[in-house]
């Protein structure tokens, strides 16, 4: 297809900064904010290892075996994506970019619309594919969770978790809501609380929930939890904190960015609206063949015999949750 543009000719002076859409970064790689598992073009086995101890007396003789030790195999295979646009540089020829374009009849590439305006295409696909990774979900599985009875107990589906699945536009691969939610053929063993629309009034309450529902055990690792929340909790914190007598609950640090609940960092991503995973970091997983792909872009002519050209990302990509029963999903 041709590059839809309102072009100016250029008669005068350019304004030299080309305007690209505001996005949220993607924090999730850049940060570090979970665990990457790269180098995986196939499979790759994640073992999860649950053990039973057992206090016995001395015995001078036979002892007698006691305990378990259980070990589960789950293997990821990330899915392989591609996005895919093509254009026609013909179609700049009378705007801004005509001036860093070489001359000649046959040049039509423009530096500066390969700098900026490619550049900024490919934050949209690294935005996109954080947002698929955390929140997405694939038809199979929509139908899997539909299929299930809603309940308010642990060993069920929630009402909200089911609402949430329903009315997503499926994707090519379940992000880490959906994995939480079903996961491997079954329903997830995640920690469910039940959540309502938040907003400035009961974001402190809400939080209360979450943090009250995270295994003691979690809060003990030297590895720490994080509170994974959607962007629009940041606002709803500060505008909670203009107004709170005190400001233990939430502690921020607005020039460092920094936010906590009770001493847990909340990091904000795409997840939800209305959404609150708590988990630590080592057990949210990114799986791909490499991190870098997601970054990589591809720009060449359709054809020898065309001059239209097309942009290329491909790269492989699946959401693991491991140790589901330490893990909060909060979902309104």
């Amino acid at each position: 297809m041709a590059i839809s543009a309102s072009i100016v000719d250029i008669r005068g002076k350019a304004y030299e900064p080309v305007l690209e859409e505001l996005l949220f970064e993607n924090k999730t790689i850049s940060d570090n904010l979970v665990s990457f598992e790269s180098d995986v073009k196939n499979e790759s086995i994640f073992t999860e290892n649950t053990n039973a101890v057992t206090l016995q007396a001395f015995a001078s003789g036979a002892p007698t075996s006691q305990g378990t030790i259980t070990l589960n195999d789950t293997s990821v295979t990330p899915t392989k994506v591609m996005y895919y646009q093509e254009f026609d540089p013909n179609t700049l020829r009378p705007s801004r970019f005509k001036r860093s374009m070489k001359p000649g009849a046959w040049e039509m590439m423009s530096t500066e619309f390969e700098r900026v305006v490619l550049a900024a295409y490919g934050k949209e696909i690294s935005t996109d594919a954080e947002t698929k990774w955390w929140s997405g979900i694939t038809a199979a599985t929509k139908t899997a969770i539909a299929a299930l009875t809603p309940g308010t107990g642990q060993g069920s589906v929630g009402a909200a978790e089911q609402t949430w699945a329903a009315a997503q536009t499926a994707t090519q691969f379940d992000g880490v809501v959906a994995k939480m939610i079903y996961n491997n053929g079954a329903l997830g063993t995640r920690v469910k609380v039940l959540g309502t629309t938040i907003d400035a009034g009961d974001v402190a309450a809400e939080y209360a929930k979450v943090y009250a529902a995270i295994p003691a055990v979690v809060l003990a690792q030297s590895e720490k939890p994080y509170l994974y929340a959607p962007y629009s909790h940041k606002q709803f914190i500060n505008i909670f904190n203009v107004s709170a007598t005190y400001r233990d609950l939430f502690s921020v640090d607005i020039k460092a960015d920094k936010y906590f609940y009770n001493g847990v960092e909340i990091k904000f991503v795409p997840v939800p609206e209305n959404c609150i995973i708590a988990a630590l970091p080592s057990n949210l997983i990114w799986c791909t063949d490499l991190v870098a792909d997601i970054n990589r872009m591809e720009i060449n002519k359709i054809a020898n015999n065309r001059e239209d050209m097309f942009v290329k990302h491909i790269f492989t990509i699946a959401a693991h949750v491991a140790r589901q029963a330490n893990n909060v999903l909060y979902l309104g």
